[in-house]
């Protein structure tokens, strides 16, 4: 259903990367690495401090908000009062789909997936666009839901990704442009699904790493054709594509059991590196020529991969250094400057030199006993680490450990925070925070 809508000033393709830099466009920002190197929020808030607005955010969702102009998106997943069969969609004899009786999965219902857009100014709905009504034939993590990935947008369209549920285009208006339906997914012991869409030129890039055949995919963004696809030797994995460009050979990066890179313009692949967790999540990062890869279930890892290789890369000297305690399960590293920082799940936090690994602080403990699902964010020099429990550990950026402040909001956040000039932008499972100097 539409909502009373703003018309919003449409922009001219040279506009758009001048612009990017100022919002939050994508999954881990303007720059792909949790920074905002134009913005200069709050360092402390409170239930009534600083926050300007907060707003009710019907259904679930864990993805980051993301930001242009005076618009914020969201992506939720609504639970129906109603009963429909699961679909039996995944074919008898997949491995490892069954419920493991020792994670937390929830049972689930129908559900309403729906792309939300909300003023940034006053905190009120502008539009609400169901893009389907449907039983999912898996479940969830009990830290996950329906609608675990962000959107992502070029100011010009909103493109929104529910995995198996479809990948949508929207004007800035509301106004459906295209639709993609792929296949349903088999995700490892029903745990769920959460792998953001990338987006560069008129590309958008989505993987799907689940247990039949995964795959890497470049649509065109004008029309959500499918312009290429390359298999992929990975199960089940909840990483989000990163693009980046290198001697001037624009690519893909994607974390797995492997670190594969693949070329962007035909989706070939360019090299590969092993020795990662099963399972992976994090996002690699990018910068001084080499590529941060982590991983970080059931073993600690890190490998620092020189860029510009081709071929077989594990246990080679292109893996210039590594790391094998200290490294995240969910939340992406985040490179600074010359420093990498690396947010374990559970209350460490750590520096090291980005281009040889020195230590600067390993598995410092985190005041409180925290859980972190948000990956770290960054600006005006300060570090943003939001917990499970509402509790965010504002640092100072640098070599040496300095808490600046401790925030607390009594609800839960799953969802990394985006920030965007004055202010934080923080979802948790009931609203969505403004969080922004009071006026004077």
């Amino acid at each position: 259903v539409v909502m009373t809508v703003t018309p919003t000033t449409r922009l001219t393709a040279g506009d758009e990367g001048n612009l990017a830099s100022k919002y939050w466009p994508q999954w881990r920002g303007p720059t792909w690495n949790g920074v905002a190197s134009q913005a200069d929020p709050p360092t402390v808030w409170g239930k009534t401090k600083n926050v300007r607005w907060k707003t009710p955010i019907e259904g679930k969702g864990h993805g980051t908000p993301i930001v242009w102009g005076d618009r914020i998106f969201l992506q939720t997943a609504i639970p129906l009062d109603k009963k429909l069969a699961v679909p039996d969609v995944i074919p008898a004899g997949t491995p490892n789909v069954e419920v493991n009786p020792d994670e937390s999965v929830v049972r689930w219902k129908p559900q309403r997936f729906a792309v939300v857009c909300i003023d940034r100014t006053s905190g009120k709905p502008l539009w609400s666009q169901t893009v389907l009504e449907a039983m999912p034939h898996q479940g969830h993590h009990l830290k996950a839901g329906f609608a675990s990935q962000s959107v992502v947008t070029d100011g010009k369209h909103v493109y929104a990704y529910f995995g198996s549920y479809g990948l949508y285009c929207f004007d800035f208006d509301g106004r459906p442009v295209w639709k993609h339906a792929p296949k349903r997914q088999a995700k490892e012991a029903g745990l769920g699904e959460g792998s953001s869409p990338a987006l560069f030129g008129d590309r958008l890039i989505i993987v799907v790493d689940h247990e039949l055949q995964s795959y890497v995919a470049a649509l065109d963004k004008r029309t959500g054709e499918e312009i290429w696809r390359q298999d992929r030797d990975e199960v089940s994995n909840w990483t989000t594509p990163r693009i980046f460009t290198h001697a001037g050979r624009r690519q893909v990066i994607l974390n797995g059991a492997k670190v594969r890179s693949y070329d962007f313009a035909t989706g070939d692949l360019l090299w590969e590196c092993g020795g990662q967790s099963l399972g992976a999540i994090p996002m690699p990062a990018i910068g001084h020529g080499l590529a941060f890869a982590t991983s970080g279930w059931r073993k600690d890892t890190l490998h620092a991969i020189k860029l510009g290789q081709r071929g077989d890369l594990t246990d080679s000297e292109n893996v210039v250094w590594s790391l094998g305690r200290g490294t995240p399960y969910v939340p992406c590293p985040m490179l600074w400057g010359d420093e990498l920082y690396l947010l374990e799940d559970r209350s460490f936090f750590s520096c090291l030199g980005a281009t040889d690994g020195e230590r600067h602080y390993l598995k410092h403990r985190l005041p409180g006993i925290l859980n972190f699902s948000a990956s770290p964010v960054g600006a005006a020099d300060r570090i943003y680490l939001l917990s499970e429990e509402g509790k965010t550990v504002v640092l100072q950026r640098g070599r040496q450990v300095k808490v600046l402040a401790i925030n607390e909001l009594d609800e839960k956040f799953y969802a990394s925070p985006a920030i965007v000039g004055e202010a934080i932008y923080l979802r948790s499972n009931q609203h969505l925070f403004c969080i922004a100097r009071s006026a004077r």
